[in-house]
């Protein structure tokens, strides 16, 4: 195979070398430097603190840069960072995982990538985020039936940590999009991506909305305990057929997936007839947990159709 001399010379290439050739779905190939000679030089990004006075608005660009594949980010200002901003940034870092600050000036904070994504397994990390999601349901369930707040503070601590994995693993396919040869060295292909981000947004979303919930028991008065049940029940479907989706599509379960997504228009459908019966039995604001709840638990099943039609994908 004769390759272009100008690619040959960007990689470093020489007669001697072997390079990888993957099909693409479309029938094309794809030619890929081995791992020894693809080029592996280290991405930066600034950010400016002083274009982003609001310390939200800091982190939404951090976190932005950080998804994007930098590995470097280096954060600046013309005035020296007082111990609050460094506070912040620290906080911010600790949500990047596999971030750390690396060096610390008066005008300058550098974050950088130490997780080899080489070395890193994808397919692990996303089992890891799986299990945490189911796990965090399961708390939520039992903290519902048992009226319990105390446990709220830990399954808010563990969903945050959900959301580092969340981004660490969109992050670095991400950059398999960017450098192909990670793809490869990974052992995804490209449609591959594209459905773990579908799996891993939906499973955050997931995240996202049992978050709802637990704030809603914070904020919120209990009903009545069989009204409570009730509730708890249709949680236990709904957290029964995220199992299902899970695997589904982390084992490639066709007929699993095809279940969940016959099963999802019968659980909306009892999710609001129970919404009608409890509207006329409980007064506000007894009722606003109950019906933040049902609300939170029919956008998880909507994600869980995300999750399934992803896993279909990838049985066919």
């Amino acid at each position: 195979m004769s390759l272009p001399r100008e690619w040959t010379k960007k990689n470093k290439l020489t007669s001697n070398d072997e390079v990888q050739v993957v099909e693409n779905p479309d029938g094309t190939l794809l030619v890929i430097p081995s791992p020894e000679a693809a080029p592996e030089q280290a991405s930066t990004a600034t950010v400016d603190i002083q274009k982003y006075p609001n310390f939200e608005h800091l982190k939404y660009v951090i976190e932005t840069k950080y998804l994007s594949g930098f590995d470097i980010i280096n954060i600046i200002s013309k005035q020296p960072f007082t111990s609050e901003k460094y506070g912040y940034i620290s906080e911010v870092a600790h949500q990047l995982l596999g971030f750390e600050i690396t060096s610390k000036t008066p005008n300058q904070v550098t974050l950088q990538d130490v997780m080899s994504i080489q070395q890193t397994n994808i397919i692990l990390l996303i089992r890891v985020l799986s299990r945490n999601v189911l796990e965090l349901m399961e708390e939520l369930i039992n903290a519902l039936r048992k009226k319990d707040l105390r446990v709220i503070d830990a399954i808010l601590q563990a969903r945050n940590n959900i959301n580092r994995y969340y981004l660490r693993i969109v992050r670095q396919l991400r950059k398999g999009l960017q450098q192909s040869f990670l793809l490869v060295q990974m052992g995804v292909t490209v449609q591959d991506t594209i459905d773990m981000v579908t799996y891993v947004t939906a499973l955050n979303d997931v995240a996202g909305n049992i978050e709802a919930m637990c704030r809603a028991m914070q904020r919120y008065p209990h009903s009545e305990e069989g009204q409570l049940k009730e509730v708890a029940e249709t949680l236990q479907r709904i957290y029964e057929l995220l199992q299902q989706a899970t695997r589904s599509f982390l084992f490639k379960k066709e007929q699993d997936a095809i279940e969940v997504l016959t099963v999802i228009p019968k659980i909306i459908g009892d999710k609001r007839e129970l919404e009608v019966k409890l509207n006329k039995q409980i007064p506000t604001p007894e009722g606003l947990l109950l019906q933040i709840v049902l609300d939170a638990g029919e956008k998880i099943v909507e994600a869980m159709r995300n999750i399934a039609q992803a896993a279909l994908r990838r049985a066919l």
